[in-house]
């Protein structure tokens, strides 16, 4: 594993700064409405498009202000639980679309405040909040050539499953559907009564498609057709996998939101950032020079990944969530500072780089340190005021451990356990009684204390 480990460590900084490219155009077999990441292999089929979200307050977006149709609901029913159930089914529309941290809240009763990030077309925003998204499936009515009705009840959407979109023969797009239930017995039902005759597919009253029934169906699997492009295809589907509005919405009041920090603000941000940034870049090559060189370039990695995971999963930026991850970063160049302050002090004690390393590594607080920190939190509890002798005893309980390489890995694996008595593995020829290596301080307290160095526990 450790001879893959740095080999894989550079894979995923290749990746991240792949991934850290503003635009990517990237794709098999390269056509050019790719988004970002896009496969076109047989049947597989992706795109992933790849970008840094911005929340409202840095790239503004639109807002509306929708009031229901009070006449549609029921006499008795309540007026705020449409109102939610009306919330909720905009909320899976948005969530469809991949519209990043919008707002969508009651402002009384009967009127919703909807507010988009990223979206300028009014008219796209209107269709998402206000379209009843009603699927309903007619057959031919034989008393009206060329018109088609309802069926009684009318088979509608209500009972679905997930639509998605693919592709038919022709590499056309498609939304694929399939009832449940009832509703799966009435549409094989329909293929039955109704065959080499056409059916009209519906959505809001407006007809989406009309195709032939050619062969009887035996499950409540079915197809949408029509001119769609990719994006529409995907539209319906988002609408129909939403549900249908409760009662019917109006936009009373829209209006496009700009930016509420201004670009020059978040410039002025940016570059507040980025001079911050290069002050501890600078502090870390002056005062630990290679040591801070290495500091510098793993800070470097943690902030490509980062930044690669927020426009993967992706993640809102907004001005605090930026100085929040700038925050991060240099919490990162902390953990490295105590590191490093912790190696001067193994090595201050003549101790070789290796082992003054291993004892790092091992030993991160001093008990001078832990004494410190108990007499700070509990200012008031004369019983944390212990000293850093009484420390130095009871970190290892018992044991105070002299011995080199194997023998004293395998005491400090030991004694991490938590146990009182520990001792190494006795090897083949070595005699009975005590090993060397060990000092009991239940024995020779006095003595042992005497030895310890702070740090070399």
């Amino acid at each position: 594993m450790n001879r893959f480990f740095p080999w894989i460590v550079a894979l995923v900084a290749v990746f991240a700064v792949f991934i850290d490219i503003p635009k990517h155009q990237i794709s098999f077999p390269f056509p050019p409405t790719c988004p970002g990441i896009c496969l076109n292999i047989g049947g597989l089929h992706v795109q992933q498009e790849i970008k840094t979200h911005l929340g409202l307050d840095l790239q503004g977006g639109t807002q509306l202000v929708l009031q229901m149709n009070l006449a549609e609901i029921p006499a008795g029913q309540s007026v705020s639980d449409y109102n939610q159930r009306a919330r909720t089914v905009i909320d899976r529309r948005i969530n469809g679309l991949g519209v990043s941290e919008p707002v969508i809240q009651a402002l009384g009763d009967d009127k919703i405040l909807l507010q988009l990030p990223g979206i300028d077309d009014l008219q796209q925003a209107n269709d998402v909040a206000t379209r009843q998204a009603k699927l309903e499936i007619k057959v031919p009515d034989k008393d009206n050539p060329g018109q088609f009705k309802s069926l009684v009840p009318p088979l509608t959407g209500e009972h679905l499953n997930q639509t998605y979109v693919s592709f038919d023969s022709a590499n056309q797009p498609v939304v694929n559907f399939e009832f449940t239930g009832t509703d799966a017995d009435r549409w094989v039902q329909l293929s039955k009564d109704y065959l080499n005759q056409p059916v009209q597919i519906t959505l809001d009253g407006q007809q989406i498609s009309a195709p032939t029934i050619q062969v009887v169906f035996t499950s409540g699997r079915g197809i949408i057709q029509g001119q769609f492009t990719v994006d529409s295809a995907k539209n319906l589907s988002n609408l129909i996998n939403s549900g249908a509005l409760p009662v019917s919405l109006t936009v009373i009041q829209s209006s496009k939101v700009e930016p509420t920090l201004g670009r020059d603000s978040v410039n002025k941000s940016l570059v507040a950032g980025a001079v911050g940034l290069l002050l501890v870049v600078f502090f870390m090559l002056v005062y630990y020079r290679l040591p801070g060189a290495i500091a510098v370039l793993a800070l470097f990695y943690y902030t490509a990944l980062t930044y690669a995971v927020f426009r993967i999963i992706p993640v809102t930026l907004t001005l605090a969530g930026i100085a929040g991850f700038i925050l991060s970063i240099g919490m990162a160049v902390d953990a490295n500072v105590l590191t490093f302050e912790r190696l001067k002090e193994e090595l201050r004690a003549g101790k070789s780089l290796r082992v003054a390393v291993e004892e790092m590594l091992l030993n991160k607080y001093s008990p001078e340190q832990i004494a410190g920190v108990l007499a700070l939190t509990y200012p008031d509890r004369p019983e944390m005021q212990v000293s850093h002798e009484t420390i130095y005893k009871a970190h290892y309980k018992l044991l105070f451990v002299q011995g080199r390489g194997e023998l004293r890995r395998e005491l400090t694996k030991c004694l991490r356990t938590g146990r009182t008595v520990c001792k190494p593995r006795r090897r083949s020829g070595q005699p009975r009684g005590r090993i060397p290596g060990m000092v009991n301080i239940a024995e020779r307290p006095a003595q042992a204390a005497d030895r310890a160095v702070p740090g070399h526990w």
